[in-house]
């Protein structure tokens, strides 16, 4: 039997505040937007923060 996979519950607020965070933590010298860094590392919150533009 397959387990169902649950998403975590995280608020809009939630993820402005670790989206601000991960930003303050960003190096831009690494050639790569910070949002392309943030979908590939948090794409949790990522798909929070795209489902509320």
């Amino acid at each position: 039997m397959k387990r169902a996979s649950k998403k975590p519950k995280i608020s809009l607020q939630e993820a402005e505040k670790h989206y601000q965070s991960s930003s303050e933590n960003y190096d831009i010298d690494s050639g790569e937007s910070h949002l392309d860094y943030y979908r590939d590392k948090h794409p949790n919150y990522y798909r929070v923060l795209s489902e509320n533009v």
